[in-house]
């Protein structure tokens, strides 16, 4: 018995894998769950159906050639067509097609060494075993083509093929099969059976591959010459290496091809219990369970095996969790609960989304199980998975506890310019390694690297005057957020004031001062500023006899930020001066003329200085002027005006804002657009009412009325789109004319017209209604048979019933009433015609009838035959194709009959006899004749000489030999005689041509 074993197991799904070269394999469609064990088992069969090649009795070469089905690479070569010999082998060599197949064995498939008559037909060969067969004592040669490309498989079978023993083992016998593989190029060989009767040739047998130069092979370990092996349900493939010039061997599971018609057998593998026949099975166990399916091939049974894993079900969760102890640490814990206790589980997660090391535990009594030495950071698809059964994914997240400086403390400099100031950092790790980064004035400074102490303190010293910030404390891969600013100051600097300042003397001069006082008499300083908010050059100066210092040729502006610097020390000056330049009054006023294009605006300069001045006015509407009382015309607005006087040094503004509103919009509701005529349009009025006098108004309605009123009510008596419009007149007077159409619809009456005035059942009939399309929204038919359609003219309709139909068009307008139209329209039934089934004749024999026999006695019914002829039946003498059309109150129906030649024959004029199953005998007979009961042909060559002669009606014909000589290609004559069932005989005389 042979058994192909493919385990599957379930767990909390369904888990399934196929072996790439089985046979037979059981599936599962169904998705299972620890708690539902019913699934469907599905056997799948890559099963034979064989074909018994043309091999010869005893150690001989097939004569036939037999084709692959696909193209098969074979050491780097490719083959379409094989032969199979009668000891247990391919070869690829076509050529040795009825040639000898050794049998004697005598050296290793490798060594080329072989005594038998012609060693060189071993070679390019696949032996499955290579042994001495005899099958003229019993067996079975097949093979086939199976599988959809590109995965096809070619099969050959030796079952329970006789070994030859000359009468010392008659008991010896072997059944084996080779499987070459489409696009992998892959060779099996299934020896089910091969035993050893070492008093004949010594009892040798070979599994390998070869070459066809015979300079390369593969063996199958322990299966080649001179050991003496048994071979029981084993199994070997040789792969092929990239570019095919080599093969690898293993041994795989035994797994022979069984037979495509063969039945599913199922049955429990433990117990051996059938369970049914059938390619599916389902199955619901309590307990883990294998089934088996079996198919039946050469004297065998391949198995496929499934295995249902039955596990209760769980549930796992997490009960609690603990951050680590301080930032960095890796001493978290994460506590999972719903485990059986004292069960060995299997815990899989992801750490920062990269899975981490499997952890295998045991559950507590409690059922829980504790993962420890966690760092911060997200745990997702915590997956438990308690023997087969696997929980749903968890996710948790560990977080390292805050560290931050908490404090700040500087010390000064002792001396303006040292670099011996300091600040304490507080809140630190205590006893830990920092790497603190910092920086002064805004500049990032070099890293400091030390150790907090026992209080978590750190003292960043050698500092000089300056803004310390951003100061980030790195502990491992935990960094502190910034702390600062802070400041590390200096001894305080003396005081200097600002005592007096004086501002230029005319707009535009620069000839005012500053007065700072107190600077050590005569000493060297530097002098910085700002002048309205820019920083300006700072210069030099050597303080006055009295310790000030004086600064002249000042412009008038802002002047702020004084520091005075002697050496490396910079002392602030208090105080802040401003100097101003002389004023400027600048003023105007405006006088507005209303009006309907736009409004005018006289504007009035009342500005004055002690010189002349010059004017730029910015009427706020992108326009300028440069005059000094100027005019302007505006458009509805409110704008702001600016005056700018200067006298080409300095300048002042003047600003006023203008309102210039008083819009006019015309504008009206009508509510709907759409009416039906001498129906009343309301038209309501909704212009604004503006302060500055009453509107008046005036409506033309589009057809040459008008009104005065503020609100109207018009009916038009005509159909048609009207464009109403209102004009409103204002005080200027000014007016605005608002309009929208009004759209006026009319109904009418609907006519219907039908293209047939005869209709029989299921034939087509067009309808068109015919009606007013203003305001149409559709048209609806109702046929009176049950089917209606909408929004569709004009409407074809078939009638599958017969009798009086009403059918039914409605126009549907959006505002007048619909309006409706029918007619009625009588069904006639349609005929039917039967001339009879298609049949044959002998031209020359009896003639044949063909009638319509039903419609015959109808009195109302014509005919029209495709042969012209008007009559209910014709007489048909000849083959060809008939038709004739009924005509029943004008409705139609129409059938037809082929008859065919009975009595023929055909005489090809070619044929190649060359071994290639194509065309290789030249008899008109089979498919090329009908009719024969009697037939006699002679061939003769062109010197009249007889070659062939044959009467059989089943014969193949002649097969281009003469004595079992092949004959020259050419023209050979035939003369034939036939006599056909009706009686008629043919005597037929002509060439034919010979190819090869």
């Amino acid at each position: 018995m042979k058994h192909i074993y493919t385990s599957f197991f379930v767990v909390a799904f369904l888990l399934l894998s196929a072996k790439a070269y089985s046979q037979v394999t059981v599936s599962s469609s169904d998705s299972i769950t620890c708690t539902n064990l019913c699934t469907t088992l599905t056997a799948h069969v890559i099963g034979d159906t064989p074909i018994v090649p043309d091999v010869h009795p005893d150690d001989q070469w097939a004569t036939l050639v037999i084709p692959i089905g696909f193209t098969f690479t074979f050491y780097g070569n490719n083959y379409t067509k094989c032969l199979m010999g009668d000891n247990g082998n391919i070869t690829f060599d076509t050529t040795l097609a009825g040639a000898y197949d050794p049998y004697s064995i005598d050296g290793p498939l490798a060594s080329g060494t072989l005594t038998a008559p012609d060693p060189g037909h071993l070679d390019n060969t696949i032996d499955g075993p290579w042994c001495d067969i005899y099958l003229p004592d019993g067996g079975d040669v097949t093979y086939s083509t199976d599988g959809i490309e590109p995965f096809r498989k070619f099969v050959a079978t030796w079952c329970h093929c006789q070994m030859y023993t000359s009468g010392i083992c008659d008991s010896q016998w072997i059944t084996t099969q080779i499987i070459i593989y489409e696009t992998t190029n892959i060779v099996e060989t299934h020896i089910s059976h091969k035993t050893i009767c070492t008093s004949w040739n010594g009892g040798y047998a070979e599994v390998g591959v070869k070459n066809s130069a015979g300079t390369a092979s593969t063996v199958a370990p322990g299966r080649d010459y001179p050991t003496d092996w048994t071979g029981i349900d084993e199994a070997w493939r040789f792969t092929p290496a990239t570019g095919g010039s080599s093969y690898t061997v293993a041994s795989i599971p035994y797994a022979p091809v069984p037979y495509t018609a063969s039945s599913i057998y199922w049955y429990n593998a433990a117990t051996g219990a059938y369970l049914g026949t059938g390619p599916t099975l389902t199955v619901c166990p309590t307990v883990t369970t294998t089934y088996k399916a079996g198919a039946l091939g050469c004297a065998d049974t391949s198995f496929g095996y499934y295995t249902v894993n039955v596990e209760a079900a769980f549930i796992a969760g997490i009960a609690s969790s603990t951050n680590p102890s301080h930032c960095g640490a890796c001493d978290g814990i994460i506590v999972l609960n719903g485990f059986t206790p004292g069960t060995i589980d299997t815990i899989n997660y992801s750490f920062g989304g990269a899975p981490q090391p499997t952890v295998i535990a045991t559950a507590s009594t409690g059922g829980t199980i504790t993962l420890t030495g966690l760092c911060a950071g997200a745990y997702t698809n915590i997956i438990a998975k308690q023997a087969n059964c696997v929980s749903a994914p968890l996710t948790t997240t560990l977080v390292n506890p805050s560290i931050s400086i908490s404090g700040l403390t500087p010390s000064p400099v002792s001396i303006c310019g040292a670099s011996d100031g300091s600040i304490v950092l507080s809140g630190l790790y205590p006893d830990q390694s920092f790497t603190f980064n910092f920086t002064l004035n805004g500049i990032a400074q070099p890293p400091v690297t030390g150790v907090s102490t026992s209080a978590g303190t750190f003292t960043l010293s050698g500092l000089t005057v300056g803004v310390y910030a951003n100061i980030i404390a790195s502990f491992g891969a935990c960094t502190t957020p910034a702390a600062g600013p802070t400041t590390v100051g200096g001894p305080p600097p003396p005081t200097i004031f600002m005592t007096a300042f004086t501002s230029p003397t005319q707009c535009g001069y620069c000839d005012g001062s500053i007065t700072i006082h107190y600077i050590g008499p005569y000493e060297s300083d530097t002098v910085f500023y700002r002048l309205n908010g820019v920083a300006q050059p700072s210069f030099l100066n050597i303080a006055l006899p009295d310790g000030t210092v004086f600064i002249p040729g000042l412009c008038a502006g802002d002047y702020d930020s004084f520091t005075v610097k002697v050496g490396p020390c910079p002392s602030v000056v208090v105080g802040e001066a401003f100097l101003t330049n002389p004023t400027i009054l600048d003023s105007f006023k405006y006088e507005n003329h209303f009006g309907c294009k736009g409004d005018t605006v006289m504007f009035t300069n009342r500005s004055s200085a002690s010189g002349p001045l010059y004017y730029i006015w910015n009427f706020g509407d992108s326009v300028t002027d440069t005059s000094t009382n100027p005019m302007h015309i505006y458009a509805q607005g409110v704008y702001t005006i600016t005056l700018t006087a200067d006298d080409h040094v300095c300048d002042t503004t003047f600003t006023l804002t203008d309102s210039l509103i008083h819009p006019l919009h015309a504008g009206f509701v009508d509510t709907p657009f759409i009416y039906c005529q001498n129906s009343p349009v309301t038209l309501t009025n909704t212009t604004a009412v503006l302060p500055g006098g009453p509107l008046t108004y005036e409506w033309l309605f589009g057809d040459g009325s008008t009104d005065t009123a503020t609100n109207t009510v018009h009916v038009y008596p005509k159909t048609g789109v009207y464009n109403v419009q209102l004009v409103a007149t204002n005080f200027v007077p000014c007016n605005d004319t608002s309009s929208v159409k009004v759209y006026i619809d009319s109904s009418s009456a609907i006519s219907l017209k039908v293209t047939d005035s005869v209709l029989c059942r299921s034939s087509s009939v067009t309808f068109t209604g015919t009606y007013s399309n203003i305001g149409n929204v559709g048209i609806t038919w109702n046929f009176g048979d049950g089917d209606s359609i909408t929004n569709l003219n004009p409407v074809t309709h078939s009638f599958e019933g017969t009798g009086t139909y009403t059918v039914t068009a409605t126009a549907r307008y959006r505002k007048c009433a619909d309006t409706s139209v029918s007619k009625q329209l009588a069904i006639y039934p349609g005929p039917s015609i039967y001339l009879g089934p298609d049949t044959s004749i002998c031209i020359g024999s009896e003639a044949i009838t063909l009638a319509d026999v039903q419609n015959a006695p109808n009195k109302d019914a014509t005919w029209a035959w495709n042969t012209g002829q008007t009559t209910s039946s014709i007489t048909v003498v000849e083959p060809g194709y008939y038709a004739a059309t009924v005509d029943i109150n004008g409705c139609y129906a129409t059938d037809t009959v082929w008859v065919t030649n009975d009595c023929y024959v055909n005489i090809p004029n070619v044929f190649t006899p060359n071994g290639d199953g194509l065309n290789d005998y030249f008899y008109p007979l089979q498919y090329l004749a009908k009719g024969l009961i009697s037939f006699k042909m002679d061939i003769y060559n062109r010197w009249g000489q007889l070659l062939f002669e044959g009467t059989a009606l089943d014969g193949r014909g002649w097969d281009g030999k003469f004595n079992g000589v092949d004959q020259l290609e050419g023209v050979y004559v035939y003369v034939m005689d036939a006599v056909f069932k009706d009686g008629q005989k043919q005597h037929h005389r002509g060439n034919v041509t010979l190819l090869r």
